[in-house]
């Protein structure tokens, strides 16, 4: 599903610079809950992918940190509180920003691999005086797990470029669409980093909430186009919430066939139904 909307939106994004301007979409009244007056339609959606970039860029910044720490002669003990921090932020953010990812056109041969080796020497302690190896693989993994994230950043960042040029209603029908076969396709619930550490739920739950993240720039141009539409979206994005809150709360890790995981994909799937319906508001 996920490449058949890649090849419609390669069409729409080559014929947009051609489209009049009543292509616009109308921005609603100034207080609207969670709306940005100052933003156009055009400028929620670029945003959101700004915001993605700049939350990749976010990890790679206290991965770096890290990296300077290691190589300045601070203590292994000090590094390693530094890198079990500079961990989360890493993970959360990659994972946050996974729609990125899976609908991108640019193929940058992004290795998730990269962060299980940073997390997994974040996590080994030495009581030797130099931890001389410990501290070389430490600094290795780190340098690996931020050169993929500086990749991952160059990727959002370009999916934004590849878009200034673009009419507002083809850029919405096109956001709306992304998060449709973003959350039908189930890429999100596939191959986490984080298994043999027990973080499946935590890799899931940033990959859910983040796509997520992209309905508060753009809601509001979806409630005035059709009020019935938006609620319904609210309704079922608590739906899937709730869901994966419940199951991530209770579980360390999924199976791919786990009823656990099927229940939230079911959630998601009812809510992509509604994204759908709100990406045709704007293709007309």
């Amino acid at each position: 599903m996920i490449k058949t909307t890649l090849a419609v939106t390669a069409m729409l994004m080559n014929g947009a610079l051609g489209l009049a301007a009543e292509n616009t979409v109308a921005a609603p009244v100034a207080d609207v809950a969670n709306y940005d007056p100052t933003l156009s339609a055009k400028e929620a959606v670029l945003a959101n992918w700004e915001l993605a970039a700049a939350g990749i860029r976010a990890g790679r910044v206290v991965g770096d940190q890290v990296i300077e720490m290691a190589q300045t002669g601070a203590s292994y003990g000090a590094v390693l509180r530094q890198a079990q921090f500079a961990q989360k932020t890493m993970v959360q953010r990659y994972n946050a920003a996974f729609w990125v990812y899976t609908v991108s056109q640019v193929d940058l041969n992004l290795d998730p691999s990269a962060l299980t080796e940073a997390v997994r020497a974040a996590n080994t302690p030495c009581s030797l005086d130099d931890c001389a190896d410990e501290r070389t693989a430490l600094l290795a993994a780190f340098q690996r797990a931020t050169s993929e994230l500086d990749k991952a950043a160059i990727a959002a960042r370009t999916e934004l470029t590849r878009r200034e040029g673009v009419v507002d209603a083809v850029l919405m029908t096109e956001q709306l669409a992304l998060i449709a076969d973003y959350l039908e396709d189930g890429t999100w619930a596939e191959d986490f980093s984080l298994t043999e550490f027990g973080r499946d739920g935590e890799e899931l739950a940033a990959r859910i909430v983040g796509a997520m993240a992209l309905w508060r720039n753009i809601e509001p141009y979806v409630g005035l186009a059709n009020q019935e539409i938006d609620s319904a979206i609210n309704a079922k994005s608590r739906d899937l919430l709730r869901t994966m809150r419940t199951h991530t709360r209770s579980m360390d890790t999924f199976a791919s066939d786990s009823p656990e995981l099927e229940e939230i994909k079911a959630a998601a799937l009812a809510l992509s139904a509604e994204f759908r319906k709100a990406s045709e508001l704007f293709s007309s």
